[in-house]
């Protein structure tokens, strides 16, 4: 993903935009990888990702340790190419 700023900030397709942005330590080109958790018993999660609408696959055994939420997610980010 190609960063010229050096920040990504995260929306909620709910809530809307996050107040927080995440400040990378310089513009560039950079790599992702995210994982998500899931609550199951609060609805059908679909993918952030542009034109992909079926429910993500989502392994049951969380639920105790969501309470009241319905998601998480681990983003790790890294630079692989400096602007």
């Amino acid at each position: 993903m190609d960063l010229p700023e050096g920040e990504l900030r995260l929306q909620a397709p709910t809530a809307g935009p996050w107040d927080i942005p995440l400040v990378l330590p310089s513009p560039g080109t950079y790599r992702m990888r995210w994982q998500w958790v899931f609550n199951p018993d609060l609805s059908p999660i679909t993918s952030p990702l542009k034109g992909c609408d079926d429910a993500l696959y989502n392994p049951r055994g969380h639920e105790a340790a969501m309470g009241d939420r319905d998601q998480y997610c681990l983003v790790q980010v890294w630079r692989i190419a400096v602007a």
